[in-house]
């Protein structure tokens, strides 16, 4: 009797690990970390780096924060990104095909979220840029005034970064924060921040015309109670 159950309670340990292999061997897409968390708040942490890509069908890592692409290597039995660049070789974890937590060791889990690109926009960048810079809109939840200003970040100004944000003028702080527009297959997310320190807003910018633009959340910054889920000109 005794063998007998261990022999159904390894059949189960070998029919999970199987499961678990299929699940991931199924990731397809491009994934994105954002909201993630910190491991030991009693340590020192590192905020503010979200956004890094994995796509899984072209097998490479990018950024939102640049046009960069690195090839990488996905085993998905071991569950390892080996980056092809050099010999940096990171674990995964993978959560069905709801989530993947990467630890890049700086004391905070980057959670990887698949992407809907299913809101493809026949407009350049370029466009949406101008009807960001071009335009006042109206406050964000009737309190914060607030321009998307054409000049660079005078952070990556001073650093002199060769890739420059643009400036977000937060009018109601007296503050300056940055802003820039990530392109991914045709779909378009809007990324600021209301001023120098705080954490970054991400969103998926669901369609865009004359009079406003509709977004679709996916990090937000606490600034208020009612979320953003459209930037709209005053008429």
């Amino acid at each position: 009797n005794v063998i007998n159950k261990l022999k159904k309670v390894l059949q189960l340990i070998f029919l999970v690990i199987a499961l678990t292999s299929c699940k991931a061997q199924d990731i397809n897409g491009i994934w994105m970390s954002y909201n993630n968390y910190v491991i030991d708040k009693e340590a020192m942490f590192t905020s503010g780096n979200e956004g890094f890509i994995i796509d899984f069908d072209n097998k490479t890592f990018s950024s939102i924060y640049s046009d960069s692409i690195v090839p990488i290597k996905i085993d998905f039995k071991d569950s390892k990104l080996d980056f092809k660049t050099d010999s940096l070789s990171i674990n995964f974890r993978t959560f069905g095909k709801d989530s993947i937590e990467i630890d890049f060791e700086q004391n905070m889990m980057h959670v990887f979220r698949p992407l809907k690109l299913n809101h493809k926009l026949s407009v350049s960048k370029s466009q949406i840029n101008d009807f960001l810079t071009k335009n006042k809109f109206e406050k964000i939840n009737g309190g914060i005034d607030f321009i998307f200003s054409d000049k660079f970040f005078f952070r990556d100004e001073m650093f002199e970064k060769p890739k420059k944000k643009n400036a977000f003028i937060n009018k109601t702080w007296n503050d300056e924060g940055y802003w820039y527009v990530k392109e991914i297959n045709q779909n378009y997310f809007l990324i600021f921040t209301l001023d120098q320190t705080s954490d970054q807003n991400i969103y998926q910018i669901i369609s865009i015309d004359k009079c406003k633009m509709q977004l679709e959340q996916l990090q937000e910054a606490d600034f208020g109670n009612v979320k953003l889920t459209e930037l709209k000109t005053c008429l």
